[in-house]
């Protein structure tokens, strides 16, 4: 089987079952998201802990169901629950207790792992950007909305937490 198909050569491709733009917001949401999924397995390589390459792991599964759950677009069938939201500020609270209060700005540069988490972080908030719009569209399932904000609190909290090592 070839990889390419030639469908999308005039900006078409599929949703699921259906053709839509490459334009149309659910694509350029779920770009993103995938774009984040790159960039959090990128981190993984900067990454020597296996219980953290572990939640990284169960982050990008989760995106990749959310993509589902946004293509799918159907409110009876939402994949992301509050089990979700709650986990990850669990893991929010858990590596905060190891660093110094924020005082300042700061950059997210110190170390390959934080920086690569940073790159997660800012792509996940440009897919909260185009998921709050896509909210004035189609229905959104709130948990998705929580558990896609606090990853972007997640990342942040990582990667200082790499930079503090």
């Amino acid at each position: 089987m070839k990889i390419y198909t030639k469908r999308g050569d005039m900006g078409q491709t599929d949703l699921l079952t259906k053709r839509v733009k490459k334009s149309d917001l659910p694509i350029s949401v779920n770009g993103a998201m995938d774009e984040a999924m790159a960039f959090l397995l990128m981190s993984k390589h900067a990454i020597d802990d296996s219980a953290i390459k572990d939640e990284i792991n169960q982050i990008h599964d989760h995106l990749f169901n959310i993509c589902y759950e946004i293509a799918l677009n159907k409110t009876e069938k939402k994949i992301t629950k509050l089990e979700d939201v709650t986990w990850l500020e669990s893991r929010i609270d858990f590596y905060d207790q190891k660093l110094q209060p924020l005082t300042k700005f700061i950059k997210l540069d110190q170390t390959l792992a934080a920086s690569w988490l940073n790159l997660a972080r800012v792509t996940i908030r440009r897919a909260e950007r185009e998921l709050v719009e896509l909210n004035l569209e189609q229905e959104i399932n709130p948990h998705t909305m929580e558990y896609v904000n606090r990853l972007s609190d997640y990342l942040f909290t990582l990667a200082r937490v790499f930079d503090e090592l």
